[in-house]
Formats: structure tokens, C-alpha cells, sequence
């Protein structure tokens, strides 16, 4: 299975997935906007703007299906009203995640990279509805937008936390599985610092930790402590391509490195038939966790 395969929205099977879609689409049409499909769940409006449907779609989920249409055409309306033709309020602005490949297609400006071929593109949150934006128009300056965004999504509740061993047979394969009910679950990586910080109630080590982004939703972190990252990283990897196949809303399914300057690599690429491992990466990181903290270092070379 692709992640293309029988798309479907949070809380919705792939039918009503396929019918929220079409009547946004309708709904759309008849507030003067025409739109395209994205992924088989998200649509890009004329006017640039990129809108999810998975807060809507959960908005429905919860209704008796009757009031899905009224939901539906009320929602979007209150989108397109408030939206269409001025800025968003700067406390609702947020930032997701894409590959890279997408922004290149519907982007006209240049999106934070926080993860090798995964870029942090400009949106908001309206009424039930979030959407991203392909330009700058109704944002302004590119810089103090990404600033507001940052400060937002790092001030967003705490996602759930879940601690697992992702290997049985290796000890230290423990696994923070951060998973949110909004839209900026994977986003919270472009505050990583704060992440550690807040919910893992840890520093942010000096070696890295590994951080995997397969759907929109969640963000996965390793905090490496010895050999058994390999193992770790191995096992990370093929859960996060299994996910990223599977479920709603994919972003990637590599395993990155990321330091605490922010500095990302792409540790292990996986695919259908295996992965690809970095081993200079991984040799690196090794090294590091053997010899220990900088600070420690220097203290017994003096």
C-alpha cells in the first residue's frame, strides 16, 4: 500500500472521506472559489491558499450525519469570509510540514527547511478549518510571519506522550511518541528545543537525538545513550515508513540526527525493499556517545 491508496480524513472511513472532499469542493464552488485536490484530502483554492479538511472532518465525525452538509457549508463559509481578503490575526498563525517536492510545486516563497527535503510552510487556524498558504499576499513579511508562527506552535498544548521500546530485544530502544489532535503535531519539530524541554522534561544532549515526522499529527524522538541507536534507528525507520504508507496526512518516513544548533541529517532512509543508512552519520554519532559530552572531554584531558 502507498499513501495515495484509499485516502481518507481523521475519524472519517475512505467513503465519507471521498464525500466531505467532493462537497467542500461543491460548497467552494458555490462561494465563487474554485479548487484543486491535494493528496486525495487536502484542496488548493485559487486564490494560493492550501486547506486541510481534517479539523472539519472531525468535526463531522462527531454529528449525526444529517448535519454533515450544514457543518460542512457553515464552515467553510466562515473560512472563505474571514479569510479571503485579509491578513490572518497573527495568533493564529502556525506553521506545517510538507516534502519538499510539494512546496516546490505550490510555493512562490522560500519555506523554513527544518529537516532535509522537509519544509515548515506558512498557515493559519481558522474556525474549525486550517490552511496554508502557497504565497505571501494576505501574510506580509516572510520573516516576522515565520517568527509569530514559531512563538505559536510553541505555546500550543502539549501533544500525548507515549514511552515504547520499539524493540524487545534491544534495551535502550525506547521511543517518545508524541502525537497531537491538531494539525501541528510533526511541526512541533521546528521547536524541538522546547519539545525536550517541556514534555520529555529533559535537555536536548549534545550528541542529537533522532526524530522521525510520518504523518502531519506526530513526532517521534530517540534519545540516543549508547550502541543500541543502531538497532533503534533500524527499527524507527521501518515503523515510521509502515506509518507514512498507511495513515492520513503523510509528511516523511526518513530518521533524522538533529543537533542541538538545529542542525539536521538524514540518518536512515527507508523504502519498500529495506533502508539506507548514513553510516558516516552514524559512525559520527557513535563516536560522540563514546567519548561522551565536550565538557567531559576537556575535563579529563585536564
Amino acid at each position: 500500500m502507498t499513501h495515495t491508496d484509499d485516502p481518507r480524513l481523521p475519524g472519517l472511513t475512505s467513503a465519507d472521506t471521498r464525500w466531505l472532499v467532493a462537497e467542500a469542493q461543491r460548497v467552494l464552488t458555490d462561494l465563487g472559489h474554485s479548487s484543486s485536490l491535494v493528496d486525495g484530502i487536502a484542496l488548493t483554492l485559487d486564490d494560493g491558499r492550501t486547506m486541510g479538511l481534517d479539523n472539519l472532518a472531525r468535526t463531522v465525525s462527531r454529528m449525526p450525519r444529517r448535519r454533515w452538509t450544514r457543518a460542512v457549508r457553515d464552515q467553510l463559509a466562515t473560512l472563505v469570509a474571514v479569510r479571503a481578503d485579509r491578513p490572518p490575526a497573527t495568533a493564529d498563525l502556525r506553521v506545517k510540514l510538507w516534502p519538499s517536492e510539494r512546496a516546490h510545486e505550490l510555493l512562490t516563497y522560500d519555506a523554513l527547511e527544518p529537516l532535509p527535503g522537509v519544509v515548515a510552510v506558512l498557515a493559519a487556524q481558522g474556525e474549525g478549518v486550517s490552511h496554508e498558504f502557497g504565497n505571501l499576499d494576505l501574510v506580509g513579511d516572510r520573516d516576522e510571519a515565520y517568527e509569530a508562527a514559531l512563538t505559536n506552535v510553541a505555546a500550543l498544548p502539549r501533544p500525548r506522550h507515549t514511552r515504547r521500546r520499539i524493540d524487545p530485544h534491544t534495551r535502550n530502544s525506547w521511543v517518545e511518541f508524541l502525537d497531537s489532535s491538531d494539525a501541528y503535531g510533526a511541526a512541533r519539530v521546528v521547536v524541538l528545543p522546547e519539545v525536550l524541554r517541556t514534555v520529555l522534561r529533559t535537555g536536548f544532549p549534545s550528541h542529537g537525538v533522532l526524530v522521525s515526522v510520518p504523518t502531519k499529527f506526530e513526532l517521534w524522538v530517540h534519545v540516543p545513550v549508547d550502541e543500541d541507536v543502531v538497532m533503534t534507528a533500524l527499527r524507527m525507520s521501518w515503523l515510521a515508513f509502515r506509518t507514512w504508507a498507511e495513515e492520513p496526512y503523510p509528511v516523511c518516513p526518513d530518521v533524522f540526527l538533529v543537533s542541538p544548533d538545529m542542525h539536521a541529517v538524514r540518518l536512515v532512509r527507508p523504502d519498500p525493499e529495506g533502508c539506507d543508512l548514513d553510516e558516516g552519520a552514524m559512525l559520527r554519532l557513535l563516536r560522540s556517545l563514546k567519548d561522551g559530552p565536550a565538557e567531559d572531554r576537556a575535563r579529563k584531558a585536564s
